[in-house]
């Protein structure tokens, strides 16, 4: 099946099931057999256009429409988010910038939450704004902590933790500023202008902005979005373990447990369901100890 007869019995399976009188339409009077749901007429008329548009949009004949007018198709034959998704595919052959929901992506299925603890590796899902939704102990464990401190978050929402703490910027994320303030400062302006309703990431915007250390960043720096799934980013982690710490591993400062020095990639996905979130599995190479030889 072509992209032409796709999109034309996905549009006249919609329609056919929506009587007139669920969207404020009179029943089609006269003669004759009818046909199930809306004719392309009222379709027309609830989308304000004349009927030969939207039949031209029903064969796939509408050169390029505009995502605007198939959000609108959206809305009038309420279609949820995959058939929007299949919508944008068949008539343009990219899918939707963004979610037609302003709120998707906020949450996740309650499966989530039992699936990370699954992983030895550390994971963890976040939404649109980098609050974290789920993650299991080995990721809380990555974060710098005080000797027989257990291991936590530092705080729900990750960018602002990597833009806006010391503890990030000076003793967790190495190379802070090239290597992990200008790509996270590039995403951050994305997800600021992809989803401009959502009010956490207007306050990070404010906040980041207002910082006199990645406010300049964050303001100026050309960098463009950098797609974080496989991502490598040189980071400290933790060394918890009861027999003392490894060959290579030293104090960033007094306060914080030994940690070793490497490399973290992170390899990301996004949960069904849930677009705009995101979930991570960390996987970390530590750098060669002094005078070993490595892997």
């Amino acid at each position: 099946m072509d992209n032409k007869a796709a999109l034309r019995q996905l549009l006249r399976g919609k329609r056919s099931r929506l009587e007139p009188a669920a969207v404020g339409l009179r029943p089609r009077t006269g003669r004759g057999r009818r046909a199930p749901g809306l004719s392309q007429a009222q379709v027309a008329q609830l989308l304000y256009v004349s009927e030969r548009t939207y039949a031209q949009l029903e064969r796939g004949e509408m050169p390029a429409p505009a995502p605007g007018f198939l959000d609108r198709v959206c809305e009038v034959l309420r279609l949820e988010e995959g058939d929007r998704t299949a919508l944008y595919v068949y008539a343009l052959g990219y899918e939707p910038p963004r979610p037609q929901d302003p709120l998707a992506g906020q949450d996740i299925h309650g499966a989530w939450h039992e699936a990370v603890t699954s992983v030895s590796r550390p994971c963890y899902v976040n939404d649109v704004a980098w609050n974290v939704l789920a993650c299991n102990e080995a990721f809380t464990a990555t974060f710098p902590r005080a000797p027989g401190a257990r291991p936590a978050l530092p705080e729900r929402n990750l960018m602002r933790y990597m833009l806006l703490r010391h503890t990030a910027r000076e003793h967790h994320l190495l190379d802070w500023e090239r290597q992990w303030a200008r790509p996270l400062a590039a995403q951050l302006r994305k997800a600021v202008a992809q989803y401009p309703g959502n009010g956490d990431l207007r306050e990070l915007d404010q906040e980041v902005e207002a910082d006199p250390v990645a406010g300049p960043i964050y303001r100026s720096d050309p960098v463009t979005y950098v797609q974080p799934s496989g991502a490598t980013r040189p980071v400290r982690f933790p060394w918890p373990g009861p027999a003392g710490p490894p060959a290579g591993a030293e104090r960033c400062c007094a306060e914080h447990l030994p940690s070793r020095a490497g490399l973290v990639t992170m390899c990301a996905a996004v949960p069904l369901g849930s677009p705009g979130a995101r979930f991570f599995i960390l996987v970390f190479e530590p750098a060669p100890a002094a005078g070993g030889t490595g892997r």
